[in-house]
């Protein structure tokens, strides 16, 4: 009897260490534009748990592949995307786009990253939107769209439709994904930055910067039926994971709102850091990440009190966030 417990015991320590070597904890990504640097975020413990050195400068946008095992970011300027290992946080492959690279954007499947080379310059070389194979890690579609620096990509859940936020013509475009092709444009406010579709995909709202506004659009009339005062220079947009309730937040007013999306009020409001830049729901929790441009800080906030819990520094101008599970 007493051989037998120790064979339990055995078999208990055996299940708890394969447990513990198996569990993975949910990283965030987010790069600091201005440093070349990607810090790595542990979202259980809120802390840096590594900074990968990539180049002199990167892009804003930022993906994480849905395996965890693989980091996109581009060089901005250079127009270069990197894919980075992320466990060793070495370069695997560079593929050069031959344009300028702003947004870094995956369809729900992972088998394409959405390139868009917008700037706050004109010219026809920031009006394109290049489509990359992840698993041939090679552009496959370029589109020259009619509209002015695409910045940031969203897509439908189903993946069928791309949303394309125009900061310089001031519309978002639909794209047929299927089709690789631009199906729609729709005038929104002005600098329309980050784009966030409704939960059950139909509307779609988006971040007009200069105006400090939300656009509501609806998809199926592929019309703007609603404008929301949200704070100044509002840029940044998530959606909570029930769907009833988006989070923006205002580079000019420093702050994060939450959105009652039956009611369209700003139910709560908080201060967060310098340039409240790009936000993000912590998939998996009641916390939001948004990353502060000008203070190079990350505020966590808690949903529930909409207090914030914790400020993370990180490095020159962090941008945009994305996650991944993996091993630590």
């Amino acid at each position: 009897m007493k051989k037998f417990g120790i064979i339990l015991i055995g078999i208990f320590l055996i299940v708890i260490i394969i447990y513990i070597s198996t569990k993975k904890t949910m990283l965030a990504y987010i790069p600091n534009a201005d440093e070349g640097t990607i810090s790595v975020i542990d979202t259980e413990k809120d802390q840096v748990i590594n900074t990968i050195k990539v180049d002199s400068q990167l892009s804003d946008g930022i993906e994480a592949s849905r395996d965890g095992k693989q980091i996109y970011v581009g060089n901005y300027s250079k127009g270069e995307l990197f894919v980075i290992d992320a466990d060793s946080g070495k370069t695997l492959d560079k593929i050069k786009t031959g344009k300028n690279l702003h947004g870094i954007d995956m369809t729900p499947d992972g088998k394409y990253l959405y390139l868009a080379s917008g700037d706050f310059k004109e010219g026809d070389q920031y009006n394109y939107i290049s489509i990359v194979d992840t698993k041939k890690q090679k552009i496959i579609k370029e589109i020259r769209t009619n509209s002015k620096s695409p910045s940031h990509i969203d897509f439908s859940k189903d993946g069928s439709l791309a949303y394309v936020a125009n900061i310089l013509s001031n519309e978002i475009s639909l794209l047929d994904t299927n089709k690789m092709e631009i199906i729609a444009t729709i005038p929104v406010g002005t600098v329309p930055n980050e784009v966030e579709p409704s939960k059950d995909d139909k509307y779609l709202y988006v971040a007009n910067v200069t105006d400090g506004t939300v656009s509501v659009v609806d998809i199926l009339k592929q019309k703007e039926i609603k404008t929301i005062n949200v704070g100044k220079g509002t840029h940044g947009l998530a959606l909570s994971p029930d769907g009833k309730f988006l989070y923006a937040s205002n580079r000019g007013s420093n702050d994060l709102i939450k959105m009652d999306l039956e009611t369209y009020d700003v139910a709560q409001k908080v201060t967060t850091g310098k340039t409240a830049n790009h936000v993000s729901y912590v998939p998996d929790t009641k916390k939001l990440y948004v990353t502060n441009k000008d203070s190079n800080d990350l505020t966590v906030i808690d949903d529930d009190s909409f207090k914030v819990i914790k400020k993370v520094k990180l490095g020159k101008t962090p941008h945009e966030i994305s996650f991944a599970k993996a091993n630590i």
